[in-house]
């Protein structure tokens, strides 16, 4: 019986997560899982939010990290 879950097996190769969707990874071949093992970040955002995303380009553009013992934002 096919399976829609993203297994550890050494079995056989396991699919190649290429994109995110919302609650969805995405393989090579286009097929669609549902996330159900995403971290804490993943189940309250979803993979490839917009907002999220948009945000995340916005500080990069300004500054990608400062060392929170010498600044605090």
């Amino acid at each position: 019986m096919p399976s829609h879950i993203f297994g550890r097996s050494t079995r056989g190769a396991l699919p190649v997560a290429v994109a995110g969707d919302g609650c969805y990874l995405i393989d090579a071949s286009g097929k669609r899982y549902l996330d159900g093992s995403g971290g804490a970040a993943v189940s309250c955002l979803g993979h490839s939010n917009a907002a999220v995303r948009a945000a995340l380009h916005a500080q990069l553009d300004q500054v990608a990290f400062a060392h929170t013992g010498f600044f605090t934002s």
